[in-house]
């Protein structure tokens, strides 16, 4: 069976909410090695512990996802521990769209 990220390395950013989980664990299973990142880290500890349950790899890190250069230190770190990062994921939000 193919899988396919095999042997890729993923940053999901907002990782840790429904649909931040939901992409964390496609692509755990679609063979990502992951790597969950956001500021609260309680969900993305409940979501990296679904994904190694399963069998994925996985890594949690608190990350200021607002402030850009948090970001790009954060990227940095997963480009020297992992060789490379092959996909970001940015689900993250902020403040109302609805609001004028």
């Amino acid at each position: 069976m193919t899988v396919l990220l095999e042997n890729k390395v993923a940053v999901i950013y907002g990782g840790g909410g429904a649909v931040g989980g939901a992409v964390a664990r496609a692509f755990a299973r679609e063979g990502a090695r992951l790597f969950l990142a956001g500021r609260t880290p309680g969900p993305l500890e409940a979501v990296a512990n679904d994904v190694s349950i399963a069998g994925g790899s996985v890594e949690v890190g608190r990350v200021d996802v607002l402030d850009a250069d948090a970001v790009e230190r954060h990227a940095a770190r997963i480009v020297e521990e992992a060789g490379r990062l092959d996909v970001s994921f940015n689900l993250i939000g902020y403040g109302d769209p609805a609001a004028p």
